[in-house]
This record gives C-alpha cells, sequence and structure tokens, in this order.
C-alpha cells in the first residue's frame, strides 16, 4: 500500500496564530514495509514540506505499522 497519513495537530477547525505552526500526525503503510518519508502540504498541494519522524523507529528489517511525524511551518 502506498504510505497513508493523518493531522493529529491542529485538530480540524481550529484558528491558528501567524507565526510557527507545529504540525502532528501519524502515518502508515502495508505490507510490512517501513515508513521513511512523510510529505506535507499546507496549501492544497501547491508546494511539499518533509516532515520528520518522531518517536520509537523499527531495528533495521523490522518494520512497524505505523510512525509519528511532526512539521514545524510558517503559516501567514
Amino acid at each position: 500500500l502506498p504510505v497513508q497519513s493523518a493531522i493529529t495537530h491542529p485538530r480540524p477547525g481550529t484558528a491558528v496564530p501567524a507565526g510557527e505552526l507545529t504540525v502532528k500526525g501519524y502515518a502508515w503503510s502495508g505490507g510490512g514495509r517501513e515508513v521513511v518519508r512523510v510529505d506535507v502540504s499546507l496549501d492544497g498541494g501547491r508546494t511539499w514540506r518533509v516532515a520528520r519522524l518522531t518517536g520509537e523507529r523499527p531495528a533495521p528489517g523490522r518494520a512497524w505499522a505505523w510512525a509519528l511525524w511532526e512539521l514545524e511551518a510558517p503559516v501567514t
């Protein structure tokens, strides 16, 4: 399966102030494959940023079903 992801912070519909915003979420894959990268768009797909994977990482050769990620991004 291709990598799928969900945003968990900020919650949908939350007003955020201009400045630096931390966006958090989780991603999952299928077939025992590790999530190695998550790209996030905050403008409907016009531009993309690479999120930082957080939390524990699986040992080499052992993939987990999901990974946590976060992204620090400027918001106007």
